[in-house]
């Protein structure tokens, strides 16, 4: 129960704002928030308000971290995503919360010059909490409309499936699999950015990844992808299409991908798309003997 409970606590710190245990916005996030809540709680006259931005919000949290309310979620309600636990913390208004709060302590200060030190100092408070949204390393400058790199646009048209056709599965390298549904949600991947970066990283193994990530490193320093692996992985997967960037100095594949059967179809800046016939093949097979 104690390790369920962590993880809970875990989700939580993340959702306040901490990438590490030793994070201490998390922490500075969390004493405000908690603060805002008892405040309201005390303070607040009207009824509504009161509940609606004080006692739901510390309900969630503790409904939350008990470990009893994620077996039910994870054995009830949704238990083919159990890495979905996390979205229930959406439903609580943080900076609502915070900004009543400052806003009620406002209300009750006669002085000018006080509401607007308060002011002041609730909005350095919350500065120092969070950080710059432009320091992710997924942001970029825009290239198009979309907000997301060109090279998915370009890749996504190349391999999107004509009219009457099934929806294509595609390995896309680690950079560009944050985008991909974001353009075309009929282009099928083996994993999906969660297991990268989020609530399911570490939750479960795709062989896919496993092959693009497990790399050897040679005495140079060169990471090589071993290509056997990840075509095995990806027909077993039954990808069609396989997008893989460029050999650098940094990171190469041990063997081009066409030694084993598959053919480029076109190259769009610096990632290769390959077409496996062989996956191609077993999936008309397949379709046909559906039909039969």
């Amino acid at each position: 129960m104690f390790g369920i409970f962590m993880e809970c606590f875990v989700a939580l710190r993340r959702y306040f704002g901490g990438e590490s245990a030793t994070d201490i916005r998390a922490y500075l996030n969390m004493a405000v928030f908690l603060a805002s809540v008892i405040f309201i709680i005390v303070k607040e006259k009207d009824k509504v308000k009161k509940i609606l931005f004080g006692i739901m919000p510390l309900v969630m949290i503790v409904g939350f971290l008990l470990p009893i309310t994620r077996k039910i979620y994870v054995g009830h309600i949704d238990p083919d995503s159990p890495e979905t636990y996390y979205r229930i913390l959406w439903l609580i208004p943080m900076y609502i919360v915070i900004a009543y709060a400052a806003c009620l302590v406002m209300m009750k200060m006669k002085s000018d010059a006080i509401r607007r030190a308060v002011m002041v100092a609730v909005v350095i408070v919350i500065m120092l909490t969070g950080k710059l949204v432009y320091t992710n390393e997924f942001m970029y400058k825009a290239e198009n409309i979309y907000h997301i790199k060109q090279d998915v646009i370009d890749i996504c048209e190349l391999i999107k499936p004509a009219e009457g056709e099934d929806n294509p599965r595609a390995a896309f390298p680690e950079e560009l699999t944050w985008f991909v549904r974001q353009y075309d949600t009929h282009i099928l991947m083996p994993y999906g950015a969660d297991i990268i970066e989020g609530e399911a990283k570490g939750m479960y193994w795709d062989p896919v990844y496993d092959a693009m990530k497990n790399v050897e490193v040679t005495p140079e320093g060169v990471e090589i992808v071993d290509a056997k692996a990840l075509v095995d992985a990806t027909r077993n997967d039954e990808c069609r299409y396989v997008i893989m960037p460029e050999d650098t100095e940094k990171r190469k594949l041990s063997k081009d991908l066409t030694t084993f059967g598959l053919k480029v179809v076109d190259k769009v800046g610096k990632f290769y798309v390959y077409e496996d016939p062989v996956v191609v093949k077993a999936l008309e097979e397949k379709k046909a003997a559906e039909k039969n």
